[in-house]
């Protein structure tokens, strides 16, 4: 699957351009949220979500179990869930963080999607992008 960079003004009027892909997440024998773009972010430990995903799935967040996460925009509390993570055609069953103060929709992280895939981030390509292939393990 090869996913483009989604274009973001920046200062100076220039162009910065991030490596996102459309997602959505859902919980067994449940809705499942409208697709929307996510982060892929090496940097990132796990996955996490914004609260309002949670509303859309059905979920509490209190009822998961509270961590407190350091990111880039400092501490944060996060509530761990299972749920299922819909990439193109590919299900996976992960346990993803969900935060009232996440500034994105979601963040993809080593855990819960980079396990599952090779990336291949390609900003020389035109327009720049990200190429994943399923990585199937035994």
């Amino acid at each position: 699957m090869r996913a483009p960079y989604r274009p973001s003004p920046s200062k100076e009027d220039k162009v910065d351009f991030y490596p996102t892909i459309r997602v959505s997440v859902g919980k067994k024998h449940a809705q499942r949220s409208r697709p929307f773009e996510a982060l892929v972010d090496s940097g990132a430990t796990i996955c996490i979500f914004h609260h309002e995903i949670a509303k859309a799935i059905g979920l509490k967040i209190e009822n998961g179990r509270k961590e407190q996460m350091n990111g880039i925009g400092g501490p944060q509390d996060v509530w761990m869930h299972p749920v299922q993570l819909f990439v193109g055609g590919e299900l996976l069953e992960i346990e993803a963080g969900f935060a009232k103060t996440l500034p994105v929709a979601g963040i993809l992280g080593r855990k819960g999607f980079f396990q599952f895939f090779k990336i291949t981030f390609d900003p020389s390509s035109e327009p720049p992008g990200l190429e994943l292939e399923r990585i199937h393990k035994a």
